[in-house]
């Protein structure tokens, strides 16, 4: 008897469960639909990359200091893997890369 409680309950949440995940899909459909921009005022992400691109180029060029500064940089970093033993500075190089093709 208790068994049949307990299948029968089991049923009904089932049930509710899957009504619930019917609404939350038309939900997040709509939502959709609604955030959505008309076709013609979306630029594609070519387009959008470019900008931001085009962008930081222009701030980079007109800040003659920030370039000094990278070239500061890159410069010392240079100057310290050079001092570097090979073999540390290709296992920091390759965990670097699989970090990074984790996080992708």
């Amino acid at each position: 008897m208790a068994g049949q409680n307990v299948n029968e309950e089991l049923e009904q949440l089932r049930a509710e469960v899957a009504a619930l995940s019917a609404a939350r899909a038309s939900k997040n459909a709509a939502e959709t639909q609604v955030v959505s921009k008309p076709p013609e005022s979306q630029l594609s992400e070519s387009e959008e990359a470019s900008d931001i691109i085009g962008q930081a180029q222009a701030a980079v060029e007109g800040d003659t200091e920030l370039k000094g500064q990278f070239d500061q940089l890159f410069e010392q970093l240079e100057h310290d893997i050079k001092d570097l033993p090979a073999i540390t500075t290709l296992a920091v190089f390759s965990l670097g890369v699989l970090f990074g093709r984790l996080l992708r």
